[in-house]
């Protein structure tokens, strides 16, 4: 219903065929609307849906994060409309501020978040995980499988749709070393050495580094997947990574800076208009050589890449 409606059009994004309107997951749902668009509209379409199903939406739980210009997300917060010939919002909807972040599937989203305040409880629930283990006096063995259940497995998920902060990252690699060794001033052997595997004299300590740069080579093999099942942030992020492309280059010519030879600047004024999770992206692709080398390619192949610039 919500899809087929002519009075929400969702957004438009180049190159892909369905607009931007829904997403759902389990019990969660997020809708996209325009700044036309009528929140009453939207309400009207899921009390329908709520009749003729029998299911029912928890509108108390609605939260609102403006997108948009300053100016447009600062008059939604004070005027609470979508625009100036829409009805007000219940007051039982929450509209996020800015700085202030709303959870969305365990990711913490907001405009102009503080990006460490989501690790705040996760660091705090590791230390007490390994001050707990601490106490059973475990060897060293049982300290590397704690190690990887508590840092490891409680800050995976959050590092991979959020992000790690660098300072969140050292702290958790001082845990490692607070626990591993009862006086961390003077370690016999250094994590470094622990960090390699048994062949190579270490004991396969979690590289809470090397863990993220993994989690951060995910995103972009899903970034490089130019397949139909191409996830919909790589069509987005496209876009903003192209509007840094080298003056001189047409607007039509900007395909993939992967598969074409100008280059986009990773640090400096014009980087900082990157949102920070394509920057570590893009820092991680050049760190590691990303590039487009096959050996040989097909002639239907060769048909498919861009004309320009390659």
């Amino acid at each position: 219903m919500l899809r087929n409606s002519p009075d929400l059009q969702g957004y438009s994004i180049p190159g892909i065929k369905d607009k931007i309107l829904i997403t759902l997951f389990a019990d969660d749902t997020t809708i996209y609307l325009k700044q036309t668009n009528c929140y009453n509209d939207l309400q009207t379409i899921l009390t329908c849906w709520c009749c003729a199903s029998g299911a029912k939406f928890n509108a108390e739980k609605t939260e609102i994060i403006p997108i948009g210009t300053e100016t447009h997300c600062s008059l939604i917060l004070a005027n609470r409309q979508l625009h100036p010939d829409d009805a007000p919002l219940p007051l039982s909807i929450h509209i996020a501020k800015d700085g202030e972040a709303i959870c969305s599937l365990g990711a913490w989203i907001g405009n102009n978040v503080n990006n460490i305040s989501p690790w705040e409880p996760v660091i705090d629930k590791i230390s007490l995980t390994l001050s707990r283990f601490q106490r059973s006096h475990p060897t060293l063995t049982s300290k590397t499988i704690m190690v990887q259940w508590s840092i490891g497995g409680m800050s995976q998920y959050l590092a991979k749709v959020h992000g790690m902060p660098q300072n969140i990252e050292d702290a958790l690699e001082k845990l490692t070393h607070a626990f591993i060794w009862t006086n961390p001033s003077h370690p016999p052997i250094s994590l470094n050495q622990l960090y390699k595997d048994k062949s190579h004299g270490g004991i396969g300590l979690l590289d809470i580094h090397s863990r993220n740069e993994a989690i951060e080579l995910t995103w972009l093999c899903e970034y490089l997947d130019i397949s139909p099942s191409r996830p919909a942030w790589a069509f987005v992020v496209n876009i903003l990574i192209n509007q840094l492309a080298p003056e001189g280059i047409p607007d039509q010519t900007r395909l993939n800076t992967f598969l074409q030879k100008w280059d986009i600047p990773t640090r400096g004024r014009c980087a900082s208009t990157l949102p920070v999770y394509a920057l570590v992206m893009l820092r991680t692709a050049k760190c590691y050589g990303t590039s487009f080398a096959p050996a040989q390619l097909s002639q239907r192949l060769k048909c498919q890449m861009p004309t320009f610039y390659h």
